[in-house]
């Protein structure tokens, strides 16, 4: 599997370079559950199964009370129960902590932990337990004191997020990218495009109407004159790259994965927004500069490497998901 990921690219969408990534940072004071046996996941206190693991409702809320006290140093007065619900916290959490026990059971079917050694130097380097001259034992022991846990505990718990770490750093750093994937993803994303555009309602209304665009163009008729006859106009718009789609596109992601791949001449099918839907007929491209490359090309296979990192490991944990039986418990949340 590492070797695919390692010289493949599959998994990467090209031409998408803006990826915002929110990075939902947990903390390692998090107990884990024990295998179960099948039953009502309220009456039991669980709030989720994952392929035979229990998340309890006390170790869910515990997570939950962490993770909004580090929203509270983040927006500090403006941290309401409005925004709290529309970040969705509480959905956010327990699938943080699904997905940690999907990477540890993986990871220990690999055979994949963390020895005795990585575990000790990863408390000594932890700058809370240091004193005067380094590592202090009675200070760690006391802040374990304070914090109402045993070092057996807080050790089983960092364990288990050091194993967590180590798997993603196997995956992400079996990603690599070639000289020349990175020379065509730069020269889809900063190609200069002129597109013909015609821009529909979105859900049935504009599937209605591209079908019988659609069937005109099949009949041979140019995508302006087909979009005429079914009431509606084209735009032209360009030239413009891919990172920077005109401000007149209301649904830019939806627009850029439409465009993305179509050579001059072809016409897109229905391509669906949130707000819009569109047909896209793409009439010129230009490759930029071969020299524009060559200045920027340290900085950008840097960029192209950590998002197609990211966009690999989103989808192995995406696949880790749909192989594992996860049951949740909505009413407990």
């Amino acid at each position: 599997m590492l070797k695919r990921m390692r010289e493949g690219s599959a998994f990467f969408i090209k031409g998408v370079m803006v990826l915002v990534v929110v990075a939902f940072v947990g903390t390692i004071f998090v107990v884990w559950g024990v295998k179960s046996t099948p039953g009502d996941l309220a009456r039991r206190g669980v709030v989720a199964t994952v392929a035979g693991t229990e998340i309890s409702v006390d170790d869910y809320q515990q997570a939950l009370r962490q993770q909004i006290e580090v929203y509270k140093q983040i927006f500090g007065d403006k941290f309401d129960q409005k925004l709290l619900e529309s970040m969705n916290l509480k959905q956010q959490v327990v699938e943080l902590l699904i997905r940690r026990i999907l990477v540890l059971q993986h990871a220990e079917r690999m055979g994949i932990g963390v020895s005795a050694e990585e575990l000790a130097e990863e408390i000594r380097r932890i700058p809370a337990f240091a004193g005067k001259d380094g590592f202090n034992r009675q200070r760690y022991l006391d802040i374990l004191r304070a914090n109402r846990l045993t070092p057996e505990r807080f050790e089983a718990d960092l364990r288990r997020s050091l194993t967590e770490r180590k798997m993603e750093a196997l995956i992400r750093g079996a990603i690599r990218v070639s000289e020349a994937e990175a020379r065509e993803t730069f020269r889809q994303i900063h190609r200069q495009l002129t597109v013909e555009v015609v821009q529909l309602p979105a859900g049935d209304e504009g599937k209605k109407l591209a079908d019988k665009i659609t069937v005109a163009i099949g009949q041979g008729k140019p995508l302006a004159a087909a979009s005429k006859e079914a009431g509606v106009t084209t735009r032209q718009l360009g030239p413009f790259p891919l990172d920077s789609l005109p401000k007149e596109i209301p649904d830019p992601d939806a627009f850029r994965q439409g465009v993305g791949l179509l050579k001059p001449g072809e016409t897109s099918p229905l391509v669906t927004g949130q707000k819009a839907s569109y047909l896209i007929r793409l009439m010129t491209q230009q490759d930029p500069p071969e020299a524009e490359y060559e200045k920027g090309e340290e900085a950008f296979r840097a960029q192209l490497l950590l998002q197609k990192r990211a966009v690999v490991f989103a989808d192995w944990l995406r696949q880790l998901r749909q192989a594992a039986k996860v049951t949740v418990d909505q009413d407990s949340l």
